[in-house]
């Protein structure tokens, strides 16, 4: 995790955001294909908590997926480029979360 932060927007919500870095490293090799370098991605989660009663909360959840630039692999240096700092997936979720009675 390299940041987190939380702050109540009223009595009844609240936000948090969190981003984290995520490396994915290729798993073996077949003969005659060059080895691939690690790609470096950070994700962006931002969620909006509602409490709808004292055994409900409901969740509106966003995540955004960013290139880091690769020293190694010039084809992922060109898409981070390409990116431009934009993300290159976002998804949205909706989560309810309910206390078990």
């Amino acid at each position: 995790v390299l940041a987190r932060r939380q702050e109540k927007v009223d009595d009844r919500k609240f936000d948090c955001s969190e981003v984290v870095r995520q490396i994915i490293s290729p798993v073996g090799k077949a003969p005659g294909v060059p080895k691939r370098s690690s790609l470096l991605k950070e994700i962006e989660t931002t969620s909006l908590y509602t409490s709808i009663s004292p055994t409900e909360v409901r969740c509106r959840q966003r995540s955004a997926t960013f290139l880091l630039p690769s020293q190694d692999d010039l084809m992922a240096y060109k898409a981070w480029e390409y990116a431009r700092g934009r993300p290159i997936d976002v998804r949205f979720y909706d989560v309810t979360y309910t206390k078990k009675q």
